[in-house]
């Protein structure tokens, strides 16, 4: 990877491929997820990064807010010299996604949300006590369980044999960065607040993805989702569950291009999201400011 420095976060990046311009949005974390979806939009410039805020005197990781690492990822977008990306989140990701979509929505040509980590849902208090276990134990020190814990609540407790198959050494780079999660991303998520008011300011179109065996915080996530953006597109991956593009990248893929090339086949019209949208699904339907660094210069493509 290439990399540059802002406002004091280093940004590590790759642009892969030539074509239409795609970013990949994640946790740092668990950004070697998106290795797999990558390879498989072989007909697109995709772009992926990881960041890490400045440290603190004490030695760990400055505080974090959505709208700075929106800003992080709209100065990436300058420097390496595109306008506008489609934008894919999952997870933590996808919040990204909607923030930037908010805050630059210029430089978002469409959002595809992959089961955002939304805490809001039906669900929310198993979902804060499954992941109680993993907190505990990274206060006491332990990353590998801290991961581990995290990773079974949001995946499965198989979720090590997907990632070992697809992603050998993919686990140990997670737990490399748990100080960045835990500090970090976490509290993001915990502090992120959206809604219908926040959702009229996002006029691109969107993707609603959920897995088909993802477990049930994320399909309610989705129904949420949907609430906001009524006209979303709604897609069940099949086979897979919240490691989405680790279980079944091809699919995801396919479904990806179908969209991107959606949204420009349609005109746009007075209402910004509705012309490129399908009607509501159901889970029912489970069938269907200067920049400094190292690195390359702006790329043109």
């Amino acid at each position: 990877m290439d990399q540059l420095w802002i406002d004091g976060t280093e940004v590590d990046y790759q642009v892969q491929g030539e074509g239409e311009r795609v970013m990949l949005l994640h946790s740092t974390a668990f950004e070697p997820w998106c290795e797999p979806l990558a390879d498989e939009l072989r007909d697109f410039a995709v772009l992926r990064f990881t960041r890490l805020p400045p440290r603190t005197e004490s030695g760990g990781y400055a505080p974090l807010s959505l709208a700075a690492d929106a800003a992080t990822c709209v100065r990436l977008l300058d420097h390496v010299g595109w306008a506008s990306a489609h934008a894919v989140g999952h997870s933590y990701g996808a919040l990204l996604a909607l923030q930037v979509a908010r805050d630059a929505p210029a430089r978002v040509a469409s959002l595809s949300l992959l089961e955002p980590a939304i805490r809001d849902v039906p669900s929310a208090p198993e979902v804060l006590a499954s992941l109680a276990p993993a907190i505990a134990a990274y206060r006491r020190g332990d990353a590998p369980a801290a991961v581990d814990g995290f990773l079974q609540s949001v995946a499965g407790s198989d979720y090590r044999t997907h990632l070992d198959r697809a992603l050998p050494g993919a686990l140990d780079i997670s737990i490399g960065r748990a100080d960045l999660f835990f500090q970090v991303e976490m509290p993001v998520v915990q502090h992120w607040t959206f809604g219908p008011a926040g959702a009229q300011d996002v006029t691109q179109p969107v993707l609603n993805v959920v897995g088909e065996l993802s477990v049930p915080r994320f399909a309610e996530g989705a129904d949420l989702v949907q609430s906001w953006f009524p006209d979303a597109e709604r897609f069940v991956l099949p086979r897979a569950g919240h490691l989405l593009m680790v279980q079944n990248a091809p699919d995801l893929a396919h479904r990806l291009t179908q969209f991107f090339t959606h949204t420009h086949t349609q005109a746009p019209a007075r209402r910004p999201w509705s012309v490129w949208s399908q009607p509501r699904a159901t889970l029912a339907a489970r069938t269907g400011e200067a920049v400094s660094g190292g690195g390359r210069g702006p790329d043109r493509r």
